[in-house]
């Protein structure tokens, strides 16, 4: 095209032939990788620790192609249509989430339902836990506020006390919310005749000011907040808004085509870095708020970049079944945690982070073949020809042709099949709703420790046979309610290796400075230590433990013997464990070893380790070791022990005081 000719073209022209125009190549293929990487998260974490950056592909994507969409139709018919678009996007998004609540649901209920008619308590079994909360999720989901509802509620992301049933809807969340503003701002935008480039750079300032919200209010334990928060995580809608913009302004001369070398070199550094991410950057890291999501949406705008100015390229990576993946995408990402949660709970007791071989294959092939129907008989013609339109194709196939007794009989078995399984779905789900558990199985438990960990504390301690457990409220043991029992005089000569006893302190005798993990087995520590002090909280941080163990000692009511049972909620800093040490003023140490797949724990359980090596007075309970020999001790979080995992840890404890005794 000639300079002249470029003269004499109206800006709105220029935008017009500027704008990406029809399917763009390499989309449905980066879609597929995007979904992948999730999918692949959620079934093994351990192995791709990284893959929740496929919701930040989709971020970028959705921004940049819905911007798109909005600059197309203004260049076209000379004004964006609101009404238009929001009905599109409810055609595109509504039916398929409204069969994906409503089915797992249901097929929740229908399964909570045989546990009771079988004579088995709902409550504190997978499926109670799972139905714990389901009304406010389903509400969420319905309003699309599912990120704001998990943060007004404290609901932690990765470490809530049991899988929630549509926890992936929250990114879901995040893109409806930015389909209902972003077009006001685009409309703003192109009505003020604000040039494509600086519309580029308000997007891009935009980008900057929520990665930056997010790098800033990032919390040193969870960041369940910024992560699943609108205002934190919009960067990566708003970076592909500014490349849609970008591709729209209309100096054709400095466009990106002219300049592929410079897409590639982008495009290859993006790929490499989104891979290195996925494959090395866990979710809890401080790096991930701090850059690295920030890096992947950056990362996954340069390989848009790189298809739009290289179409082979998208052409390549549009193969068939990577095709396939992502035009079922939507669907597949929409099914696939639901069916986790559903599958894990029926084969291996609700445990997710540790699901077995047969419920990750189940669960794959599930999901696919759920994606599969709801592309073909849900979302596609819903998306051509309207709900309308398919509502009366639906009532066609139920009005055969003909006039004989056997059409109408075979209408009537139709339409009796169709209304019934309909009515049927609805009716598990409301029950599911209305009979729904107020607490998980975890909550009970935790209930159940703080109940027993306040009456250790609450009197003196109480003369109980062995394995007899103070019933709540009852009086029962103060740190100074009695005289310590002596401890064993046995001591090994110096060099020598310690005695063995099988012969632990008693109750009495001993004080726990634990989290949640130690207050969840309170009721089995007061059966096997009668006597014994618990002081745990939810949540307790390693340095807040030792800050409770120096005022007990201030205070005189630090016991002979100190477990610290802490580590999970964070990491074990050298100077707070030399602080620990020195607090314990020469009393005897057992140190529990933390459990969990959080970034900080190897370091932990390292500094525990380490403490026991320097020391001969610290020994070490080895609650990291139990459980991987069984991880069937865990409940269905991955953190906390269930009731039969409580025995295991109240035994590794008695069973590390006896040999603490034998070296005091």
């Amino acid at each position: 095209m000639s300079t002249d000719t470029l003269t004499r073209e109206s800006p709105r022209a220029r935008q017009a032939r500027a704008v990406p125009r029809g399917r763009i190549a390499g989309l449905d293929g980066l879609r597929a990788i995007a979904v992948v990487l999730v999918v692949a998260y959620h079934l093994a974490p351990a192995m791709l620790p990284g893959g929740y950056v496929g919701v930040d592909v989709f971020f970028v994507l959705s921004g940049f192609l819905i911007t798109t969409i909005l600059l197309r139709e203004h260049a076209d018919r000379g004004r964006v249509s609101l009404r238009r678009f929001w009905i599109h996007r409810a055609r595109r998004l509504l039916p398929a989430l409204a069969v994906v609540v409503t089915g797992c649901v249901a097929t929740v209920s229908a399964a909570a339902g045989i546990v009771r008619l079988s004579g088995g308590a709902v409550e504190g079994s997978p499926w109670g836990d799972l139905l714990v909360g389901a009304g406010a999720q389903v509400a969420a989901a319905a309003t699309f506020t599912s990120n704001w509802t998990a943060v007004l509620l404290g609901r932690s992301y990765a470490a809530a006390s049991s899988p929630h049933l549509f926890e992936n809807l929250w990114s879901l969340a995040v893109e409806e919310q930015f389909y209902l503003l972003w077009p006001l701002a685009v409309i703003g935008l192109v009505a003020a005749g604000v040039a494509m480039r600086r519309a580029a750079w308000a997007a891009a300032a935009l980008a900057a000011a929520s990665a930056l919200a997010m790098a800033l209010m990032v919390p040193a334990d969870d960041p369940t907040r910024v992560y699943l928060g609108t205002d934190t995580h919009a960067f990566g809608l708003m970076i592909g808004a500014a490349l849609a913009f970008w591709w729209a302004r209309d100096d054709a001369a400095e466009s990106p085509e002219a300049r592929p070398a410079r897409a590639i070199t982008f495009g290859i550094a993006g790929a490499l870095s989104l891979a290195a991410i996925a494959a090395l950057l866990p979710w809890d890291s401080a790096w991930t708020y701090r850059g690295g999501l920030l890096l992947a949406s950056l990362a996954t705008a340069a390989v848009i970049h790189l298809l739009l100015a290289v179409p082979a390229l998208g052409a390549f990576l549009d193969a068939a079944p990577l095709r396939w993946l992502g035009d079922r995408s939507y669907g597949i990402y929409l099914w696939h945690w639901p069916v986790l949660v559903i599958v894990v709970a029926a084969l291996d007791g609700g445990r997710v982070r540790t699901a077995s071989g047969l419920a990750v294959a189940l669960t794959v092939a599930v999901t696919l073949g759920a994606a599969a129907a709801s592309y073909r008989w849900i979302e596609t013609p819903v998306r051509r020809v309207g709900p309308r339109r398919s509502a009366r194709v639906v009532a066609t196939w139920l009005r055969p042709v003909g006039q004989g007794g056997t059409d109408k009989r075979l209408r009537r078995r139709r339409t009796a099949a169709v209304v019934g399984s309909l009515a049927g779905v609805l009716v598990l789900a409301a029950t599911g709703l209305v009979l729904a558990p107020e607490r998980t199985s975890l909550e009970v438990r935790l209930d159940a420790g703080a109940s027993i960990a306040a009456s250790l504390e609450a009197g003196p301690a109480p003369e109980a046979l062995p394995g007899a457990l103070p019933a709540p409220g009852a009086p029962a043991s103060s740190v100074m309610g009695t005289a310590p029992t002596p401890l064993p005089a046995r001591v090994p000569p110096p060099g020598a290796l310690p005695e063995r006893t099988t012969v632990p302190p008693a109750g009495r005798d001993v004080t726990v400075i634990g989290d949640s993990v130690a207050l969840g087995s309170a009721p089995a520590l007061a059966r096997m230590l009668p006597g014994i002090a618990v002081d745990a909280e939810v949540g307790r941080q390693f340095a807040t433990g030792v800050d409770r163990i120096e005022r007990l000692a201030r205070k005189g009511r630090l016991r002979d013997y100190v477990v610290v049972a802490l580590g999970t909620n964070g990491a074990v800093p050298q100077d707070e464990m030399d602080r620990l040490l020195e607090a314990v003023e020469g009393r005897p140490v057992v140190l529990v070893t933390p459990y969990g797949d959080r970034s900080w724990m190897d370091g932990s359980q390292r500094a525990v380790r380490a403490a026991a090596r320097s020391r001969r007075d610290v020994v070490v309970a080895d609650w990291q070791r139990a459980v991987e020999r069984d991880p069937s001790v865990l409940g269905s979080d991955g953190i906390h022990p269930d009731e039969d995992g409580a025995r295991v840890f109240a035994r590794l404890i008695k069973r590390a005081l006896a040999q603490a005794a034998g070296v005091a």
